[in-house]
């Protein structure tokens, strides 16, 4: 029978339970020890031998790695989730994880998983300052993420995990990107209890923290002015792809991953001037091609049907448009700022939630809502156009009715009658045109008598 035994300053025991190796460590007494095993045997023979080598015997960083194998396949946003464990695969050196859309949503798998080559892959030059700039930013979250991917998954505690959301915070990342973070961890604990059989704890230790407010939704939209500068500067990008795909982006509205990981050449159809996304994160849905989204779209190929519209990744993407807005003097634009534009600029045009949603994608008013940021200057500039429309039609409408007047007028009127019954004859017109009443009443029929005329007869 298995007993426990001294290691360094503390008990352990190892025991070998229906076929599952149990060994706990760094007990301050025997008792301890024993009591651990009897609670682990416990687990065991309620919900089964867990899987794999189990969570006292994992790092975090090899469990996330079999939870991205098993679990991104199904998942829509999986090459956002992706690149969220691989900063905990990275912290700990192990092989990071690659994915790759498949051709065939319809079987419930959106991509295909896979391991990458162990070796690190070389950053492009482009990319060696960005990538500075972000490890600068997150230093310590950086540590802290490490720590956490080199331990084992069982030691992992409530305070650990607030650890790191402290530290997140304080390396200035939004509220929105933490509970991102922090919502990928509680749902790999959850998977690995209710997938994996892991008596990790009785309560998940992504749960129960204090996070920072999500910060409302950007309003960031991009002014007609800095789209002209941003153009100029895309132009001249060593980069000949980037102009382009921005230009489509902001046409579109589209977000950035969706022609780089669902849009191929066969999905446009030129005749209809649509390009159908076969499983974006709303769902099917075919986007509206602009006249100059179909030019950005002949500069950016056409190419074979299967393959990619858009080849470069997303972090190339983000660098160089981040780039291109530095050359232009253009602050606080984000290119996911880009689908705010392109739903703002719908809805002024054309005041239809509907067609912006058309645009967008969403399936609600609300959610539209969040992309379609009206400012006071966007109201003052419509009331400006409508009200020089609204000037220009009642110049037309007053020349039309002068001629008019002038045409229908009794012959031998004196001057000064003839100017009153074309006064009357407009105001007459004008009114029925715009609904006001207020004149005094239709012209006269016949000859109307001036003052002049009065004095004489008196």
């Amino acid at each position: 029978m298995a007993k426990p035994y001294r290691e360094g300053a503390g008990w352990c025991m190892r025991k070998r339970h229906k076929g599952a190796d149990i060994y706990v460590s760094g007990h301050p007494s025997k008792a301890a020890a024993e009591a651990e095993v009897r609670e682990r045997m416990a687990h065991i023979d309620k919900v089964g031998k867990p899987l794999h080598l189990g969570p006292h015997r994992t790092t975090l960083a090899q469990a996330l790695q079999q939870y991205g194998l098993e679990h991104l396949p199904r998942l829509k946003g999986g090459a956002q989730e992706c690149r969220r464990i691989n900063k905990y695969l990275a912290a700990a050196g192990v092989p990071l994880l690659e994915v790759s859309p498949v051709s065939d949503a319809q079987s419930g798998l959106y991509f295909e998983v896979r391991l990458s080559d162990e070796t690190p892959r070389r950053i492009p030059r482009g990319l060696v300052a960005h990538r500075r700039a972000q490890m600068t930013k997150t230093a310590g979250s950086d540590k802290i993420r490490q720590v956490l991917a080199q331990g084992a998954a069982a030691d992992i505690k409530r305070l650990d995990v607030q650890r790191l959301v402290d530290a997140l915070r304080e390396d200035g990342l939004s509220g929105a990107t933490i509970a991102l973070e922090r919502a990928l961890l509680r749902s790999f604990f959850n998977y690995a209890r209710r997938a994996w059989h892991w008596d990790h704890s009785n309560e998940n230790p992504a749960n129960g923290l204090k996070m920072p407010k999500v910060d409302p939704g950007r309003e960031r939209v991009l002014s007609m002015h800095e789209e002209q500068k941003l153009d100029e500067a895309l132009e001249s990008s060593g980069n000949r792809m980037l102009a382009p795909v921005i230009v489509l982006l902001r046409e579109t509205a589209m977000r950035v991953s969706e022609p780089i990981l669902h849009a191929t050449w066969g999905d446009v159809d030129w005749t209809r001037e649509v390009l159908h996304l076969s499983d974006g994160k709303d769902g099917a849905r075919d986007v509206p091609l602009s006249p100059r989204a179909l030019e950005a779209l002949r500069q950016l190929g056409p190419g074979d049907a299967a393959q990619r519209i858009v080849g470069a990744s997303y972090e190339a993407l983000k660098a160089g448009f981040r780039r291109a807005c530095e050359r232009a003097g253009i602050e606080d634009i984000r290119i996911h700022d880009l689908r705010h534009t392109a739903a703002t600029r719908m809805a002024l045009a054309t005041g239809n939630m509907a067609i912006v949603k058309a645009l967008t994608g969403h399936k609600t008013d609300s959610m539209v809502g969040r992309y379609v940021n009206v400012k006071a200057d966007d109201v003052v500039n419509v009331m400006r156009s409508e009200g020089a429309k609204r000037l220009a039609q009642l110049k037309a409408a007053t020349t039309a009715a002068l001629e008019h007047a002038r045409s229908i007028a009794p012959p031998g009127l004196s001057e000064g009658a003839l100017e009153e019954f074309v006064a009357n004859a407009v105001a007459a017109a004008l009114a029925a045109a715009t609904g006001h009443t207020g004149f005094s009443g239709p012209p006269s029929t016949g000859p109307a008598q001036n003052d002049d005329d009065t004095r004489r007869a008196a």
